[in-house]
């Protein structure tokens, strides 16, 4: 079933219940799963490290590598699967 499909099935579910108590432990379970999805704000610190980790790829200085390179680097290392 898909996410669409679920959401709609609760929605048609919750429109026949009235139970207060019932209807409030739901909305606190659908209010933190919501708050848990905010935007993640960078620090001024992490700002400034991906400014300077920019310009230097755009001068084409320092080492970077491709999604396969890393996972090569990755599965190098010990005790990596």
């Amino acid at each position: 079933m898909t996410s669409l499909a679920i959401k709609n099935n609760i929605y048609k579910a919750l429109e026949n219940i009235d139970d207060p108590k019932f209807l409030k432990a739901v909305y606190e379970i659908v209010s933190s799963k919501a708050e848990s999805n905010d935007f993640y704000e960078l620090t001024e610190e992490q700002k400034g490290i991906l400014n300077e980790r920019d310009l230097e790829y755009k001068q084409g200085k320092g080492k970077y590598y491709s999604w396969e390179e890393a996972k090569k680097v990755i599965r190098n290392k010990k005790n990596v699967a």
